[in-house]
């Protein structure tokens, strides 16, 4: 199976673009270096297991911010947008990224008893993993297993996969209803939808002037919902989300295009101010735009 590549590469509802494993066996490894890579907002309708080997890392979940140092890990149910971001010099983590059938087949005694009660449950948008609870720190071991076997592609990795993903989703079951505190409704549902086609409208659109208008139009909402939603599930306000957007997005063409001026990768991220620019990147980075692509 091997190792996979991260991607923050989303469609028109900010559903990542990126098929996980094999059409035989869709699991997807990744081992994240989380200085090189980045954690956007993004969802999928596979499962996900994290699991942190180093650094601390604040991980923005279902409307919560979950921090996470090394040992700790989370569960992330299918369809939930997050997001991750480093909050320590540095940082490694493992992730497991798995359609449910690699765990059965929909409709069968398997998936009935193991996998729908996970899928359909509405206060399981994610857990918390903690090496100090049991069940969980046997999740944590489960899924290190079978990220260790399908990376170094071990004979029987299948099968080993397979059957720790298994078990992870028979003891989540066993203690589904003890992770009730964070429920996801059919309410909850419908903001994280509407906030998935904004954030896809500002990543194809950020080159642009765009409006705070323009965005909540974007998915047919007032602008006062807009504020809501982002301030109580993403946790900012909708010009400091693009703001941070074309911040990154500007930090990685300064390394992957070192021949184009500053000012040009600039305005073409939608800043009209160079000044501006140059003090927004500083306090985002602790680095003026010349510092950060020299060092």
């Amino acid at each position: 199976m091997g190792l996979s590549y991260s991607t923050d590469k989303t469609d028109e509802t900010g559903r990542e673009m990126l098929t996980y494993g094999t059409h035989d066996f869709p699991v997807a490894f990744f081992d994240d270096d989380l200085t090189e890579v980045k954690v956007p907002w993004h969802w999928h309708n596979e499962l996900e297991i994290v699991v942190i080997l180093s650094g601390e890392v604040n991980v923005f979940i279902s409307g919560c911010e979950v921090k996470l140092k090394a040992g700790e890990g989370y569960f992330a149910n299918s369809g939930i947008l997050h997001s991750a971001e480093l909050a320590s010099s540095t940082g490694q983590q493992h992730a497991t990224v798995f359609s449910p059938n690699v765990i059965a087949s929909p409709n069968d005694i398997v998936w009935n008893n193991y996998v729908a009660p996970i899928l359909s449950h509405e206060n399981l948008p994610f857990i918390k993993l903690s090496p100090t609870i049991s069940w969980q720190r046997e999740i944590l071991s489960l899924a290190e297993k079978a990220w260790i076997s399908g990376v170094h592609e071990n004979i029987d990795y299948p099968l080993t996969v397979r059957s720790s993903l298994t078990k992870i989703a028979n003891i989540l079951v066993r203690n589904i209803n003890t992770e009730i505190e964070h429920p996801f409704t059919s309410k909850t549902q419908r903001d994280e939808l509407r906030i998935k086609k904004t954030l896809y409208y500002i990543e194809t659109h950020f080159r642009e002037q765009i409006t705070i208008d323009e965005i909540a139009s974007s998915a047919n909402i007032s602008v006062s919902t807009l504020l809501r939603l982002y301030h109580d599930i993403l946790h900012t306000t909708p010009i400091q989300y693009v703001l941070k957007y074309r911040l990154d997005e500007i930090k990685d063409e300064l390394i992957g295009n070192p021949h184009i001026p500053i000012a040009d990768i600039a305005y073409s991220c939608g800043f009209n101010d160079i000044s501006y620019f140059n003090r927004c990147f500083l306090k985002a980075y602790g680095k003026t735009p010349s510092e950060y692509r020299s060092s």
